[in-house]
């Protein structure tokens, strides 16, 4: 008998191996790893429907683990990481006004 876990590890292998979404379509066993524990705590209702479970995590972005953010929202993690990398920018120091009042 296949344990549940098993099932759902399939479902998600399946989901982003064959998924429309383009992220999902080239996911790699990290990927599919980093969203299970998501796909068990936010959407085991909807095991093993894999249209159900990408709906599931893309309907809940502020809920997701870090590591599953970034394979369902690449552009957005990406974004974020690069933001906090760069040290914010300081401007330029004004200099005073020459004082020539002739």
């Amino acid at each position: 008998m296949i344990s549940h876990r098993t099932k759902t590890f399939a479902v998600l292998a399946g989901l982003i191996a064959f998924s429309q979404e383009p992220v999902l379509a080239q996911g790699t066993d990290q990927e599919r790893e980093a969203c299970t524990p998501d796909v068990f705590r936010l959407c085991g209702a909807y095991i093993p429907d894999a249209d159900r479970i990408v709906a599931c995590l893309r309907g809940n972005p502020s809920q997701l683990s870090q590591a599953c953010y970034a394979v369902m929202y690449p552009q957005s993690a990406s974004a974020q990481r690069s933001s906090r990398r760069q040290p914010a920018r300081r401007a330029a120091p004004v200099r005073p006004a020459d004082s020539d009042d002739d």
